[in-house]
C-alpha cells in the first residue's frame, strides 16, 4: 500500500525527511488508535488500516476498490453524501475539513465519529487522492450518558440547585462551542487548565472549582458577536478586533442577572487584561486584576495557541508553553507562570 507523503503540511524539514520513510509512515498509520482511509480521485477506496476495516461503520469485509459511499452509507445512492462526506467534501474542495458524523452501522445503531480528513498530492503538486483519519467518539459520548444519569440522580436525592445550575454553565459553554467549530472544545480545555493551574498555586478546592466556572463560561459574551468575525479566516481588521474586544462585558451583562454569580463575573470581565496594564477591558495591572482572572489569561492562551483557527494552525505545544514563559512579567502573572509550566512538565514535558 501506497501512503501519500502529502499528509504533511508544515515547515519542519527535518519531520519532512524522516516522513519519507515508508517504514515510519506505515508504522505510524499501523499504531493508530484510529481508522486511516485512503481514496483516489474518485472516491474509490486504495487503502486503509486494520482499524477502519474492523470499524463498525464499514458494511463489507472487503472495503477495497468499493466507493466510500458503498462501504459507510445505508443509502448510497443518497446525493446528500457528496455535500456532507468530509472526504468527497475534501476531494471537492482541495481543502482538508474536520468535521463530526453520526451514521447507522448495519446493526441498526449509530456511531459518532470525528474524522480529519487531507488531500493527497504527487510530487508535481496535482492532487491524486484524499485521506481520512476516523476516530470513534461512541465510547466517550456514552461514558458522558453515563455521567449525566448519575447526575439526574444526584438531582433527585437533593442536590437540584447545583445540578441546574452545572446544567446552565454547560448550556452556556455549548451555546459558544456551536458559534465556531474551530474552538469546540476550547472553554472546557481552559476551565481545566485553570482549575489544575489553581491547585498548583495552593489554593482551596472552591477557588479552583470557581476558576472551572470561571473558565466554562470565560466566552460566553461571543454569543453577542457576529459569526462572520468570528470565524474569519485572515486577519481581523483594526474595527472587528475592537468588536471582539468587547466580549468579555458583553459576558458579563449575559450573567449578572443569575444568581450566585456574582463571584465570578468579575473574573470573567478582566480575562483579558495583562499582567503589564496594557490589555482589556479596563486596562487592570498586576495585582490589580484579579487573580483567577490572571489565572484564566494563561489557560486561555495556551489552548489558544494548541488549537486549530479558522485563520491559522495550531502551535506545537513545545513552542507555545515557550510563548507562556517569555511572556512571563509582561502579559501573565510570574507566579501563575510558574504553576503553570509545573503542569505542563507534568503533562507535556516529561
Amino acid at each position: 500500500m501506497i501512503w501519500g507523503v502529502g499528509l504533511l503540511n508544515g515547515d519542519d524539514n527535518r519531520i519532512r525527511e524522516f516522513m519519507e520513510f515508508e517504514e515510519l509512515r506505515n508504522l505510524i498509520i499501523t499504531a493508530s488508535p484510529c481508522g486511516v482511509l485512503v481514496v483516489n480521485t474518485d472516491g474509490v477506496i486504495v487503502g486503509c488500516n486494520d482499524i477502519l476495516s474492523r470499524h463498525r461503520l464499514v458494511r463489507h469485509q472487503n472495503i477495497l476498490n468499493r466507493h466510500i459511499k458503498d462501504v459507510l452509507y445505508r443509502d448510497p445512492e443518497s446525493e446528500d453524501i457528496y455535500s456532507r462526506d468530509p472526504i468527497m467534501i475534501t476531494l471537492q474542495s482541495g481543502w482538508g475539513v474536520v468535521k463530526e458524523l453520526t451514521l447507522r452501522t448495519s446493526s441498526a445503531d449509530w456511531v459518532e465519529c470525528r474524522v480529519w480528513t487531507t488531500t493527497l498530492k504527487d510530487t508535481t503538486g496535482k492532487i491524486i487522492g484524499a485521506c481520512g483519519v476516523f476516530h470513534d467518539l461512541t465510547p466517550y459520548r456514552k461514558k458522558k450518558k453515563q455521567l449525566e444519569e448519575i447526575n439526574r440522580a444526584l438531582l433527585e436525592t437533593g442536590n437540584q440547585l447545583i445540578q441546574q445550575h452545572m446544567e446552565t454553565m454547560m448550556a452556556f459553554a455549548n451555546a459558544i462551542a456551536a458559534r465556531d467549530s474551530y474552538t469546540r472544545w476550547h472553554s472546557e480545555k481552559v476551565a481545566e487548565y485553570a482549575q489544575q493551574i489553581c491547585i498548583n498555586l495552593g489554593l482551596d478546592n472552591e477557588t479552583a472549582n470557581m476558576a472551572y466556572l470561571a473558565g466554562l463560561l470565560h466566552d460566553v459574551g461571543k454569543i453577542g458577536v457576529s459569526e462572520e468575525i468570528l470565524t474569519k479566516p485572515g486577519k481581523l481588521t483594526d474595527q472587528e478586533y475592537e468588536v471582539i474586544k468587547t466580549h468579555p462585558v458583553i459576558g458579563v451583562n449575559i450573567l449578572k442577572s443569575m444568581k450566585n454569580m456574582k463571584g465570578i463575573l468579575q473574573v470573567i470581565k478582566h480575562h483579558h487584561e495583562r499582567y503589564d496594564g496594557k490589555g482589556y477591558p479596563s486596562k487592570l495591572k498586576g495585582s490589580k486584576i484579579p487573580l483567577l482572572s490572571r489565572v484564566l489569561a494563561v489557560a486561555d492562551s495556551f489552548d489558544a495557541m494548541t488549537s486549530d483557527r479558522s485563520y491559522r494552525n495550531a502551535f506545537p505545544v513545545e513552542k507555545a508553553i515557550e510563548e507562556i514563559k517569555s511572556n512571563s512579567g509582561t502579559q501573565f502573572d510570574p507566579r501563575v507562570v510558574k504553576s503553570f509550566m509545573q503542569l505542563a512538565q507534568e503533562q507535556y514535558l516529561q
